[in-house]
């Protein structure tokens, strides 16, 4: 079977199109316009080309015009001629490409007869078959959410990236024999103890690939949310990803890192982890320094007071970067979730609000990542139970 399919920016569409319709060729159409067309053409191409995936299409690109509907009819039409394509032998993929594409792709299959569908984002295929001169919908139904779970996160984060390559690929990390043999609420307990370190993690991991940097007081938490994402089911978890932008003047510079990233219900995740010193436990901190030193004067206090809320503004601003950087890593057909250690500032968690961005804190790290791995599916009673049991443990 051959499927005919349309480029955009947008890569899991062709992605999961590919794994549920299994063609033995994809004929990929796109336009001249190189960022929203031409460019994901060839990083799908060379996506499929590289990935394990059985059985792998053999891909070949095509041009077509993007605003000329009888023209573009002509392409789809010479494409079936030249490659003995009818009703038997080919598939239409309307889910990418711009609506005059759709529209002109649509009328094609209706006068050749062949069957097309619409791939919704949330996973609904829409079928289409040909009756006569009539477009009939046929009954709907939804791909499986994992049809693409043994995809590697970073090839699929090289071909949804554009403008940007990646510098390191950092960590894949897995469990361990004793990862699978620990349950996830004893992590939580570790993380509502103060003083936890990286070194009580790592046996619970399999690691393969560099450091994606030196330590620091954040690994702990990093490692804690690839722990417990492993432990709810996700196959691999990618951690330290740094990328590296070409755009500016023609030399290269540091864009950042993405500290986890992983492939998971087709979409893919980038997590954002801080666990950095709040403003007000710098204060006071200083605060009980100055105490130890004997009296404090009333001048004294009102200068820390100033400081603790100059720090509170100046944390600000870069903490809505970091938000605003890990909900566009996700991009459209994707998911961006930032993990904290400490609590956010109001100001802070509206923006994360007005992004879409989930928000989740060490407190119900295991409880708030399920839900969001699972939408559908509540935490058991033995769930619940096992986690306040832990947490009081913790407390004690």
């Amino acid at each position: 079977m051959i499927l005919l399919s349309f480029a955009s920016r947008q890569i899991w569409p062709q992605v999961l199109a590919v794994l549920h319709a299994r063609p033995e060729r994809l004929v990929l159409f796109h336009s001249a316009e190189e960022h929203e067309s031409l460019h994901p053409a060839q990083r799908i191409k060379s996506f499929f080309e590289a990935a394990e995936v059985v059985p792998r299409p053999k891909v070949e690109l095509r041009h077509v015009p993007h605003d000329r509907f009888r023209d573009i009819v002509d392409v789809l039409a010479n494409t079936a001629e030249e490659l003995g394509l009818d009703e038997h032998n080919c598939q239409v993929h309307l889910s990418g490409g711009n609506k005059m594409m759709a529209l002109a792709a649509t009328e094609w299959c209706r006068l050749a007869g062949v069957e097309s569908f619409y791939l919704e984002r949330d996973l609904r295929v829409f079928r289409f078959r040909t009756q006569g001169n009539d477009l009939l919908p046929q009954a709907e139904f939804k791909l499986d959410p994992h049809l693409a779970r043994d995809l590697d996160p970073v090839a699929l984060l090289r071909c949804q990236f554009d403008g940007a390559e990646i510098v390191s690929p950092g960590q894949s990390l897995v469990l361990s024999d004793l990862g699978e043999a620990v349950d996830e609420v004893e992590i939580q307990s570790g993380l509502d103890r103060s003083g936890a370190g990286r070194e009580n993690l790592e046996p619970y991991l399999h690691a393969s690939g560099p450091r994606p940097k030196e330590s620091n007081t954040g690994d702990y938490l990093e490692l804690a949310t690839a722990f417990v994402l492993l432990k709810l089911g996700v196959p691999m978890v990618q951690r330290g990803v740094r990328l590296r932008s070409g755009m500016n003047r023609g030399h290269r510079q540091e864009e950042g890192e993405l500290d986890l990233v992983f492939n998971w219900a087709g979409k893919l995740w980038v997590v954002d982890c801080k666990q950095r010193i709040t403003p007000d436990s710098r204060a006071n901190r200083l605060r009980e320094a100055l105490a130890r030193n004997g009296y404090l004067a009333p001048e004294v206090l009102e200068l820390v007071d100033r400081i603790q809320e100059e720090l509170r503004e100046k944390e600000l601003k870069p903490l809505k970067e970091d938000l605003l950087v890990v909900a566009e890593a996700g991009g459209l057909l994707g998911r961006a979730l930032a993990v904290r250690w400490h609590p956010l500032p109001p100001e802070a968690m509206e923006f994360a609000r007005s992004r879409r961005l989930p928000v989740i804190f060490r407190e119900a790290l295991v409880q708030d990542l399920r839900s969001q791995l699972y939408p559908d599916q509540p935490a058991s009673l033995d769930q619940l139970r096992s986690l306040a049991k832990a947490r009081t443990t913790a407390r004690a």
